[in-house]
């Protein structure tokens, strides 16, 4: 029964990763408290990931830094107006574990012209739980994605004013998700479509309703894990330090391709043994053929997109810095997700998953933040940022409900000693507009097959009910952010 599930459940499945959620920010608990902002600035250790370049101006010959921001986001949906009265209007919150991601630079200064360094950090990542039974719980239930970041860099300076540097990426990811294989509840039109065509091909099944003895329970739930490889991009940078007062700056990063060739399945039943067994005795009369799909192998590919960045700091007095960054993030990289099952000996498809057409499109992120040297022992920051959602309304979905961000931030830096300081910053998240509404096709695989099935038999195809259909709401996220770090330098 379990590899007749199965069967049904890659053929249902789309994997998906949530797009403007999995790139991070949170990789310097002082920029953090600056709305993320450091193209410009000489940042020491840090400045590895924000601006290669400018590592080879920090003013000490070793310089460490490392930090963890812990990220408490929330989303909600509301399904639109049922301006029938039929049905009432349901709200649903995810119910997210924290997420936190992490950081460490090292830097070293052997020459006045040069400095090399070291970079781990989790550039690209997301977390949304939803739940087993909400509403959407056909599109996801759960998901976790997460990239590793490793970066040797080298930085030289040409003249006096002027530096270039370069990182080679190494990034590896993993990732979890978890769906329901059909609409939960009996009142969805799709799921009685289902019903009916299953009564009509099997007629054990006549007179019975799974979706109505369910209730507002999954009938059965598929969770996915797998690994991608190691890929190789590269993070280059300029910076033209002009004088005492300003400084411009660059980088560009390069598109990784994370690819994924193996996966693990598990399968969740419904626990109610009467339906668990009503399945497995008629879905095999389907003629669904399970026994290559349990060796199978799941492969995919998800890009992490390409950016462009330029910042701008201003240092009216020695007390105070203001920065300003913009940040051009090529997301049209993302235009689509295909997924494969495949054979792992012949490498033919096992089964065949439609493409998911994801169609979005490039952003721009604009970022400004200012800090004031109090005294010798304390830094204060503010900063604010606004970064534009790459989703449509046609493709918005809850994997990560997608806004165009706008965040306010603070933060404070103590220094017990000279050659160390404390980093505290907070954050927080929400979105330019109070709710998003939109949309995102689903297509219900195990009717698609059925109304095959009944082709194939001999239906009309105007009797058929299409199979694909649009799960449409509104949305709203926020999320608060606190990050710590602590610097070295000797």
């Amino acid at each position: 029964m379990k590899k007749i599930v199965l069967l049904l459940a890659s053929a249902a499945l789309t994997l998906t990763a949530a797009a403007e959620g999995y790139q991070v920010n949170n990789l310097s608990s002082k920029q953090n408290g600056m709305g993320h902002v450091g193209t410009a600035m000489k940042l020491g250790s840090e400045s590895l990931w924000f601006n290669p370049a400018a590592t080879v101006f920090q003013q000490s010959k070793f310089d460490a830094s490392v930090g963890v921001t812990g990220i408490a986001a929330k989303a909600t949906y509301t399904s639109l107006p049922d301006y029938t009265g039929k049905r009432p209007q349901q709200h649903f919150t995810s119910d997210n574990k924290i997420s936190t991601p992490l950081y460490a630079y090292v830097s070293y200064k052997p020459l006045d012209w040069m400095a090399v360094g070291a970079a781990f950090n989790t550039p690209f990542g997301s977390s949304m739980n939803w739940g087993d039974n909400w509403a959407g719980a056909h599109l996801i239930q759960q998901i976790n994605l997460s990239a590793y970041n490793f970066q040797p860099t080298v930085s030289f300076r040409i003249g006096k004013h002027l530096s270039v540097g370069a990182g080679l990426m190494v990034t590896w990811g993993k990732f979890d998700l978890s769906r329901s294989l059909l609409p939960v509840g009996a009142a969805n039109a799709q799921n009685q479509a289902l019903m009916g065509t299953l009564q009509q091909l099997v007629p054990a099944l006549s007179g019975v309703d799974l979706f109505q003895m369910a209730g507002d329970r999954s009938l059965v739930s598929i969770g996915l894990e797998g690994k991608a490889k190691a890929a190789v991009g590269i993070n280059l940078g300029a910076l033209w330090d002009i004088n005492e007062q300003w400084s411009l700056g660059m980088t560009y990063r390069s598109k990784l391709k994370m690819k994924v060739d193996s996966g693990s399945i598990d399968l969740r039943m419904i626990d109610n043994q009467q339906i668990a067994q009503t399945i497995g005795a008629q879905l095999p009369q389907l003629g669904l053929d399970p026994t290559k799909l349990s060796s199978a192998v799941v492969k995919t590919e998800l890009p992490l997109p390409a950016s462009l960045t330029w910042g701008a700091s201003f240092r009216p007095v020695p007390k105070w810095e203001f920065a300003v960054d913009l940040q051009y993030v090529l997301w049209s990289a993302y235009d689509k997700l295909d997924v494969r099952i495949l054979d792992p000996k012949s490498g033919t498809p096992v089964l065949a998953i439609p493409v998911s057409e994801k169609n979005y499109s490039n952003t721009l992120a604009f970022r400004f933040g200012g800090q004031y040297h109090a005294f010798d022992w304390m830094t204060v920051r503010m900063g604010m940022y606004v970064d534009e959602s790459p989703v449509s309304s046609d493709y918005l979905n809850p994997e990560t409900p997608s806004m165009t961000k706008l965040a306010y931030t603070a933060g404070v830096t103590f220094r017990p000693a000279k050659w160390v300081n404390i980093d505290l910053a907070y954050g927080f998240v929400g979105s330019a507009d109070p709710e998003r509404t939109g949309s995102y096709p689903y297509t219900n695989s195990i009717l698609e097959r059925v109304n095959g099935l009944l082709q194939a038999a001999g239906a009309p195809a105007e009797s058929l009910t299409p199979a694909t259909t649009d799960f449409s709401g509104n949305y709203t996220a926020r999320a608060h952010t606190f990050s710590i770090g602590v610097g070295f330098r000797f």
